[in-house]
């Protein structure tokens, strides 16, 4: 997983002692990882995050929750396609 925010590097790499507000998420972020082969949490810059920012750009709008099921949002295609051209991976 990749995140902008350094302080939730850290704190995910200091989960088991850690007593952050954050520490459920974290916790059930773990539980969900177990069902991967391999699962690692690393910092980018916000310049390789588009798709996170623009996320997060649009929640401080918002007054309700807004999810997505079965489709991608409009207003995060472009970004998604721009970030997957650029991602390289690893087999």
């Amino acid at each position: 997983m990749e995140t902008d925010c350094l302080e939730v590097v850290n704190l995910w790499n200091s989960r088991y002692t850690d007593r952050s507000v954050i520490a459920p998420i974290l916790d059930e972020i773990g539980e969900l990882a177990l069902s991967f082969t391999s699962f690692t949490v690393q910092h980018v810059m916000r310049s390789a995050n588009g798709p996170a920012h623009l996320c997060a750009k649009r929640a401080c709008t918002l007054s309700v929750t807004e999810s997505w099921l079965d489709s991608t949002p409009p207003f995060l295609i472009s970004s998604l396609l721009a970030d997957c051209s650029a991602s390289t991976f690893v087999e």
